[in-house]
C-alpha cells in the first residue's frame, strides 16, 4: 500500500496517523486524520479535507 499526497494534506493542527496495515479487508480504516481548529466545525472540516486528499494506492 502507497499514500501520496502527504506534503499537500498535511500543515500545522494537522496529525494524520496511518496504521501500517498490509492490505484492506472489506472497508476498514488505513488511518485517521486528526485536527485543531478555532471550532468544533472547523476541526472537523480540516481532517476531512486532509482524510480525502490523501491517495491511496496498493
Amino acid at each position: 500500500v502507497q499514500f501520496a499526497n502527504l506534503d499537500t494534506v498535511l500543515g500545522a493542527g494537522l496529525q494524520l496517523r496511518l496504521f501500517g496495515k498490509p492490505d484492506v479487508q472489506g472497508k476498514r480504516r488505513m488511518g485517521v486524520a486528526l485536527a485543531t481548529g478555532d471550532s468544533i466545525d472547523e476541526a472537523v472540516e480540516r481532517a476531512i479535507a486532509c482524510a480525502t486528499g490523501v491517495k491511496v494506492s496498493g
